[in-house]
């Protein structure tokens, strides 16, 4: 077997989009292996970033109709992408393609501070903007170069308490 070795232009692209999203860089950061098994992920562990991040927590600011809005950054961290599940091509099977296993990543995670479908559309029209005008991503969602995993829970109006959060994965538009 054989050791991982860094992306250096991963962590530059990573640097250069923390900066523009006004966030932390860290002096440190560390990378993990994650064990776990999913279909896509052949090795069986990811190696990934979650305490020690190469970026810390930042912002972003959205124009919107009623006036800025801002969103927090908890962290932009580097990772091994996985492989891509294909569940409709046959109605009985799934088909894996590995292609982007094992190619570095960049995952920017936001707060908890989107509160509406449109503010959820101009934060990823934001992000990629900025990661497209840096050079960082294409953003071509349609491709799999841009892609949210999006956390969503409801609440009835009027209601305090949020419903059971669900995760919805690999979401490739807007």
């Amino acid at each position: 077997g054989t050791l991982p070795v860094i992306n250096k232009l991963a962590i530059n692209q990573a640097i250069k989009t923390g900066i523009a999203l006004n966030a932390k860089i860290n002096k440190r950061s560390v990378f993990d292996r994650k064990n776990y098994f999913y279909a896509d992920l052949p090795q069986g562990y990811q190696i990934s970033q979650f305490k020690n991040p190469i970026v810390g927590e930042g912002k972003g600011i959205l124009d919107m109709p009623n006036g800025q809005k801002e969103v927090g950054i908890e962290r932009l961290h580097l990772e091994q992408d996985a492989g891509k599940s294909i569940h409709d091509i046959d109605p009985s099977s799934t088909f894996v393609d590995l292609n982007r296993s094992g190619v570095a990543l960049m995952e920017i995670v936001s707060k908890p501070d989107l509160r509406s479908p449109d503010e959820v559309n101009a934060y990823v029209k934001k992000l990629r903007s900025i990661m497209r005008y840096l050079g960082t991503c294409d953003g071509n969602m349609q491709e799999g170069s841009l892609r949210a995993d999006v956390n969503v829970s409801v609440r009835k109006e009027g209601d305090k308490e949020l419903g059971t959060r669900c995760e919805i994965k690999n979401v490739n538009s807007i």
